[in-house]
């Protein structure tokens, strides 16, 4: 089958002796279509219709990318596309080093937070005042740096930030209280004497 637009190119007769020639020409002995190439040469009418899906493809293509590339900012012109890409690839980069920075931060942070525990009133009190690029942590969120060599000078500068260290058992002067549950000693009486 001839394409219409080339059998009005030819006209009727020119057409039907083209016909003629390629019938069962085709693969397995069918009939061959034909389309008119720009060169002059006859081109099977499946393989055009395929290049032109492909370049209508590719056309889409370019055309959704360019619209992608507007949406973030670029140009969303085809010519300037490897530009926009570029600017994208170094935008993203610029994110991507932001957020690992800012995630360390909270990771050094926390860790800091949780060294100085009951230790401080405020933490954020002592934080503020320690370089957090000295800080470092191990992969757990684990603090490595010795924080008491952090804080020494702090502690010395504003002692008042800081907790007063608090002995577990309160000093008694005076007799020691037997232990809870003692049996009594051979000395002293086992219960109430009664005189």
């Amino acid at each position: 089958m001839i394409h219409e637009s080339i059998r009005k190119l030819l006209g009727e007769d020119l057409a039907k002796q083209v016909e003629e020639a390629v019938k069962g020409k085709g693969k397995d002995g069918k009939d061959l279509d034909i389309v008119c190439g720009n060169d002059g040469s006859y081109v099977p009418t499946d393989k055009h219709e395929a290049i032109k899906a492909q370049q209508i493809s590719a056309e889409n293509a370019l055309k959704a990318a360019a619209d992608a590339l507007k949406a973030i900012g670029g140009s969303g012109d085809p010519a300037k596309i490897a530009d926009d890409v570029k600017a994208a690839q170094t935008k993203i980069a610029d994110l991507q080093n932001t957020h690992k920075a800012e995630i360390a931060k909270i990771q050094k942070t926390t860790a800091l937070k949780l060294a100085l525990g009951d230790s401080v009133y405020d933490p954020d009190d002592i934080i503020r005042d320690l370089k957090l690029d000295t800080v470092e942590v191990d992969e757990a969120g684990n603090l490595k740096t010795n924080i008491e060599d952090m804080i020494k000078p702090i502690r010395e500068k504003k002692p008042y930030l800081f907790k007063q260290q608090q002995s577990q058992a309160p000093d008694l002067k005076g007799a020691k209280p037997a232990e809870p549950g003692a049996q009594p000693t051979p000395n002293t009486p086992a219960g109430p004497v009664i005189f």
